[in-house]
């Protein structure tokens, strides 16, 4: 059904804007309802201001379930003292609940698009698509060496993608190399074939630790970041999760390959990894997006808290108040993600696809409303936003999500059993 939002705020003015067949189709001062070929669902938007939705270019959306568990712990320690054993224990169920509660907290963050890798695919798939969210998914194909491994990884890697096809456009696969730590040259080479075969988007763990990069240097002479790109596997359809320990020739390869980054300062920070240089990035032109990672390295899919951290942190690094303008990070979390997933969206205008927010302007954050993007960044929460909307469908409206409290009661009954 066509959908109208009247009397809502854009920019500076007050507009009415038609949504058909998932795109802004008309933005206009005032838009007669009598003068449609069909009656749409009417939004009205008085008090509230719309403003793209978010991208979250880097999760794992079922660690919700392990939200707490070994916090104060490095990457390295955290990971195989306390993940690993308990992802061994982990049931479909655990997955499914854990995956859709996860995006209850996505959709009341403004967020519609999100990068996601897990195990489980078609757990995770599900639980994407009833959602309601655009997902990206990948498996993480940490496998053990050998032939058989490897034969399994392209069936695996076959039956993933027909899966992920069978749904509508917005559930999409990409494919998943968990890190160089973690795989091997011959798993890397098959993953490369296949997404270069269907041109698929390639998600990885890059640069993450010093740790991680310093063993990585002491055993091949080179950086992840040279690793992958020797390894043929740096294009524009590859985005590496955090490159907090990038070098200026790694972030030059990067933008000349046109590969992208997923910047997550609130993990990095937790997990005192680093910290994503976001100026030399920019100054060098790598693209970048913003994500939430797992919410047990966060520990929350809260893209305000992530802008107004990478915004101070950029900062409080450079000892520079100009540095990463809250209109530079807004537009990292919104217009530049989008790019990243390879959709026309994170703007407000006719032929972009409707993912949108409606936030209440009599948020505390919001007020007294000097300027908005400003206040979305350094002053507002999740609580700001109103309303969500994916492709022209309504995910939440005042706040109200359609089977929120059945997730929630499901989703405390595996997260206890585990």
């Amino acid at each position: 059904m066509d959908l109208l939002i009247n009397n809502v705020r854009l920019g500076s003015e007050i507009r009415d804007i038609l949504i058909q067949n998932g795109r802004f189709a008309r933005i206009e001062p005032q838009i007669d309802p009598a003068g449609l070929s069909k009656a749409p669902q009417t939004l009205d938007g008085t008090g509230q201001a719309i403003l793209p939705s978010f991208a979250n270019v880097h999760c794992h959306a079922a660690m919700v379930l392990m939200r707490g568990l070994g916090d104060g712990l490095p990457l390295h320690a955290w990971l195989n003292d306390i993940i690993w054993p308990m992802e061994r224990r982990l049931t479909a169920d655990h997955i499914y609940w854990g995956t859709l509660f996860g995006c209850l907290e996505m959709i009341r963050s403004g967020i519609t698009a999100v990068f996601d890798m897990y195990w489980q695919t078609p757990q995770c798939l599900r639980a994407f698509y009833e959602s309601g969210l655009r997902a990206n998914f990948s498996h993480p194909n940490i496998i053990p060496p050998g032939q058989p491994a490897l034969d399994g990884l392209r069936r695996d890697l076959e039956e993933h993608l027909a899966l992920a096809k069978s749904y509508p456009a917005r559930i999409e696969l990409s494919v998943g190399i968990h890190a160089l730590y973690t795989t091997s040259p011959e798993m890397r080479a098959t993953c490369r074939e296949f997404a270069d075969a269907h041109d698929l988007i390639v998600q990885a763990h890059v640069a993450e630790t010093k740790r991680e990069t310093d063993e990585c240097l002491q055993s091949t002479g080179k950086t992840p970041v040279e690793v992958f790109d020797s390894e043929g596997l740096l294009n524009d359809r590859f985005i590496g999760a955090h490159g907090v320990w990038l070098t200026d020739s790694d972030r030059q390869l990067l933008a000349t390959r046109g590969a992208a980054i997923a910047h997550c300062p609130s993990s990095n920070m937790k997990l005192a990894s680093g910290t994503f240089d976001e100026g030399a990035a920019r100054r060098a032109g790598v693209r970048f997006g913003l994500g939430t990672d797992g919410a047990s390295s966060n520990n929350r899919y809260d893209m305000f808290a992530e802008m107004r951290t990478a915004a101070l942190l950029a900062k409080a690094s450079t000892l520079d108040p100009v540095a990463c303008s809250a209109a530079e990070i807004h537009r990292t979390a919104t217009l530049d993600g989008f790019k990243l997933f390879r959709l026309d969206a994170g703007e407000i205008a006719v032929g972009k696809a409707a993912d949108c927010i409606l936030v209440d302007l009599d948020h505390s954050g919001l007020v007294p409303g000097h300027d908005l993007i400003s206040d979305l960044v350094y002053a507002a929460t999740p609580e700001c936003v109103d309303t969500t909307l994916c492709a022209g469908q309504i995910l939440m409206r005042h706040r109200k999500i359609p089977g929120e409290d059945e997730i929630r009661r499901a989703f405390r009954e595996v997260a206890t059993r585990l």
